[in-house]
């Protein structure tokens, strides 16, 4: 019941949407009826003409947030607890954290291409400001006690990173990470569309100069239960991985 009430907003929206689309009042090839988008979906799942954009688009969304994962993680408990890497980093990442990353497109594809390369490497600019900053704050926000009670102990500066500062800024990194899954889908997307190189931005667009509203809807439907299966995944792995930590409601 309660996973019914959650989606029944959704519901309701989809059955107004199909109501409007099919008074005719409304160009059915500008605002198809959400009946034709799910026939459609299922078409192009069946003769497999998702399956070679939506690899393209995964694989980049998962290569650019692991690279940023893997720099960004160190880099963010460096900045925590390292003076003077927060002095050089910080001013940093918090003044271009508001830049829209969108915007770096043309310079990227001028420095790395118009292929895959370009797209990872956005995705990676913009998956690795949050989880830096999750991280550092974590990090940062941690209490002396835990360190003193190290350090009390003969813990040393390389081994107290690893054995007390990053399993008690995990939770504040996670948080990063789950955001970052979200943002790495969307400019996998966004810079398929504006950049080409295949991908399920490139079938949208490509839908739309066509005329064929449907596919491009069913695009968009499958990037969105992409990101939220990914996210929900993410979710699931945080309460498997992370089960000692109590989440503040």
């Amino acid at each position: 019941m309660p996973l019914l009430t959650r989606f029944l907003p959704i519901a309701v929206i989809l059955l107004l949407w199909e109501a409007v689309s099919r008074t005719g009042y409304v160009n059915p090839n500008v605002f198809p009826p959400v009946s034709e988008i799910l026939l459609r979906w299922v078409q192009i799942f069946w003769d497999g003409r998702i399956y070679p954009p939506l690899w393209d688009t995964m694989w980049r969304a998962l290569a650019g947030l692991t690279a940023a994962i893997a720099v960004g993680v160190p880099l963010g408990l460096l900045m925590g607890r390292v003076r003077a890497a927060e002095w050089f980093f910080e001013p940093l990442f918090s003044f271009g954290f508001p830049l829209p990353k969108i915007a770096l497109i043309p310079l990227y594809v001028h420095w790395f291409g118009l292929f895959s390369l370009s797209k990872v490497m956005l995705i990676f600019t913009d998956c690795l400001f949050p989880i830096v900053l999750f991280t550092y704050h974590g990090a940062r926000g941690l209490s002396s006690v835990y360190l003193w009670s190290a350090q009390s102990r003969g813990t040393g500066r390389v081994r107290m990173f690893w054995r007390v500062v990053l399993p008690l800024s995990l939770a504040s990194i996670y948080d990063g990470v789950q955001v970052a899954v979200v943002v790495a889908v969307l400019v996998a997307v966004v810079t398929e569309m504006v950049s080409g190189g295949g991908g399920l931005g490139e079938l949208m667009i490509r839908a739309y100069r066509f005329g064929d509203v449907r596919t491009a809807f069913a695009a968009l439907l499958t990037v969105s239960l992409a990101g939220y299966i990914l996210y929900k995944l993410a979710q699931w792995l945080r309460g498997r991985l992370l089960f000692w930590h109590v989440a503040e409601v």
